[in-house]
């Protein structure tokens, strides 16, 4: 999945390409994506800066769904599919896709929190689990993250924020960052439909860190830090207990998509293709290597 801002580096073309090399730079990642699969693209803000209709043109060429559930066009009707439905074996997982409003002439941006929450109430029976893909500004993000809402996931973009772990809220908030430099790998695990799906990520950097304030206070002999050791020990403890007895578990990966990781043959023919056709038009390719280890 992807949550937004994939297709252009700002929310205007570039000075000093044009706008022919930079919509095939476009078509180079979304038949990059074809091959290497993706399931729900959450269109941002920067993916608009060639315009509502070369965006529909992509969408058009993509074998993957554009959704959203507040970004719409002069008609006032929506764009893109609000949200989509993926059966995996038994399980449905709802992904639904939304951003923040941002300055346009062709679409209108509806409020974030009010679409989701429409859109979460309509989708959240049917669904054992439910994601949210925003491409989120700083306001909505902490309004999104400070909510009752029942999701299960929220994957934010618009940022340049990496996270370590989904946070301390109600649900897992995860900040993806930008440019496609990193990919976070979400394991789920599911047992039963009762109970809440625990980010394991949280609890392991919780006893990370209480496991490095005990060791500290353990070398400190000038002091009684028995009370604080106890309570480290036992918090520890206690995270370790729900880790190894949970039912429903999200086990995060970030993975770093430098030269470490092998490129794929195909998906290099056609970064090459787009480029000597780039060339033809006179002007480089936006980052050409983008797309070559995915």
């Amino acid at each position: 999945m992807d949550n937004g801002n994939l297709f252009f580096k700002q929310d205007k073309i570039d000075p000093g390409i044009s706008l022919d090399v930079a919509k095939e730079n476009a078509r180079t990642i979304v038949s990059s994506f074809n091959h290497i699969s993706c399931d729900a693209f959450s269109p941002g803000k920067k993916d608009f800066a060639a315009g509502v209709d070369f965006l529909k043109e992509l969408q058009s060429s993509s074998n993957f769904d554009y959704i959203s559930c507040n970004i719409k066009g002069k008609d006032a009707q929506l764009l893109f599919e609000p949200y989509k439905i993926i059966n995996i074996d038994s399980l449905k997982l709802g992904v639904i896709g939304a951003s923040s409003p941002f300055d346009s002439e062709e679409v209108f941006i509806d409020d974030a929190y009010l679409s989701i929450s429409n859109t979460l109430s309509e989708i959240r029976d049917e669904c054992d689990y439910v994601i949210l893909l925003f491409s989120a500004s700083s306001a909505d993000y902490k309004k999104i993250s400070s909510s009752d809402l029942d999701f299960d996931l929220v994957v934010r973009g618009n940022t340049n924020r990496h996270s370590h772990d989904g946070g301390s809220g109600k649900f897992p908030i995860y900040s993806t960052g930008d440019r496609g430099k990193l990919l976070y790998q979400f394991d789920l695990k599911h047992a039963t439909s009762l109970g809440p799906l625990i980010d394991i990520a949280y609890f392991e950097k919780a006893i990370r860190t209480d496991s490095k304030r005990l060791n500290q206070l353990s070398r400190d002999t000038l002091q009684d830090n028995t009370q604080k050791i106890e309570e480290y020990r036992n918090n520890i403890q206690k995270y370790n207990q729900i880790i190894n007895s949970v039912d429903n578990s999200l086990q995060f990966k970030k993975v770093t998509l430098d030269k470490l990781i092998q490129d794929d043959p195909y998906v290099l023919k056609i970064v090459d293709a787009g480029k000597l056709k780039a060339q033809t038009m006179g002007s480089p390719m936006l980052d050409p290597n983008r797309f070559q280890n995915r």
